[in-house]
């Protein structure tokens, strides 16, 4: 037996079988982790696998990714040691079935329009043409994935991806439109029964320091890490995006990497685990500091200004007066702050996912397409 295999079987065995299960109540899409072990633990991983996608039509991804906020969080197992790893045993189990194609119902004569190819997206199609409804998807990158096709490889191998999107996409009922920016969304209401917007986020947030033209958004990064060659970065931001670029320009030869946080280090939007990924990788975390300006320096390195924060009774972070400091010999300043949408004349569409400023996770941008599809079908129905 590979120790792959023995390390499955000794994770399963560590779930106790509580009735109360917390974790399923965690669940943003609603899997049982104690119902989907259960199984497993008897040798019936189909079933077990089955189980899970009833559910979540992306749950070999979600298992990659997943943070450790949801199921994970609620485990009565951590009050006797530490929690099971449930997203890996999700993914581990999703690996070792193939999925089967969907069975669909009789087409029910409606057909749903879903601008975006995201997350958020491919739920709110895979529960509608569950429901008998055709759903046609305009896309204007080149994939479907959306904001997951920046995840890099390491943390989510395309291949996984692509073959949960095939899943949901490669039937009658699903038409994708690939490289097709939609620009008049009131227009596509005259040829669909509804009009769904998964736009998500796709305005970076600004660092509001003097010469900020200088650095270069996350989403630039990790569209093409490979072309930047660097020796010394500065990543502005503590959340998963700036994680996956510190992580992704080290693996590509920069020398020195360092995060810088204005909030404190407990305070960053990552995994435990992605902490000592961090200092394994002699990645430097500069917590309580902010970037006040970046300027190009006669060596054409960058060179920043910073400045220390403390947290006040408020929780906020607010700068320390005379604490500025001077760091030089920057190759690449990096804005990981996150994205935001813009909310021009879409308020009267349905939409799902990371535009609606609900949605910090793909998990979650998920249940929201699928939450929202079961409410159309309601009031279609």
């Amino acid at each position: 037996m590979e120790n792959n295999e023995l390390k499955i079987i000794s994770e399963l065995k560590r779930c106790i079988g509580c009735k109360v299960s917390p974790c399923a109540t965690n669940c943003p899409v609603g899997v049982s982790p104690t119902n989907f072990i259960a199984l497993a633990l008897k040798g019936d991983y189909e079933e077990a696998a089955s189980l899970i996608r009833s559910k979540n039509p992306l749950a070999e991804t979600c298992g990659h990714i997943c943070p450790d906020t949801f199921c994970q969080k609620k485990c009565i197992r951590q009050k006797i040691d530490f929690p099971i790893h449930i997203p890996y045993l999700q993914a581990s189990i999703t690996q070792k079935i193939p999925q089967k194609q969907l069975e669909l119902p009789k087409y029910n004569g409606k057909h749903i329009a879903i601008v975006g190819g995201g997350p958020s997206a491919l739920g709110a199609c895979w529960q509608l043409i569950q429901y008998g409804y055709k759903v046609s998807i305009f896309e204007k990158e080149n994939q479907l994935g959306g904001a997951l096709r920046l995840i890099p490889d390491y943390r989510l191998p395309k291949s996984i991806l692509d073959k949960e999107i095939s899943y949901i996409t490669d039937n009658d009922r699903t038409t994708v439109h690939l490289n097709h920016e939609i620009k008049d969304f009131s227009a596509l209401k005259n040829n669909y029964e509804d009009v769904i917007l998964a736009l998500g986020e796709q305005t970076p947030h600004k660092l509001g320091a003097q010469g900020e033209e200088l650095a270069v958004p996350y989403k630039t990064i990790l569209s093409s890490p490979s072309t930047y060659k660097t020796k010394k970065v500065c990543i502005v931001g503590g959340g998963e995006v700036a994680l996956d670029c510190a992580l992704t320009l080290k693996k590509h030869g920069s020398q020195i990497v360092e995060m810088f946080v204005r909030r404190r280090q407990t305070d960053m939007r990552i995994m435990q685990r992605d902490f000592k990924e961090l200092e394994d990788r002699g990645i430097v975390i500069r917590e309580l500091t902010s970037v006040t300006s970046i300027k190009k320096a006669e060596n054409n390195t960058l060179c920043l200004e910073t400045i220390h924060n403390t947290i006040t009774e408020n929780n906020k972070a607010s700068p320390i007066p005379n604490t500025n400091q001077t760091l030089k010999d920057y190759d690449l300043v990096v804005t990981a702050l996150g994205s935001t949408c813009k909310q021009d004349n879409i308020t009267s569409f349905h939409q799902i996912g990371d535009m609606t400023g609900l949605c910090g996770t793909a998990v979650e941008a998920l249940a929201s397409g699928i939450k929202l599809a079961k409410s159309i079908h309601k009031t279609q129905g």
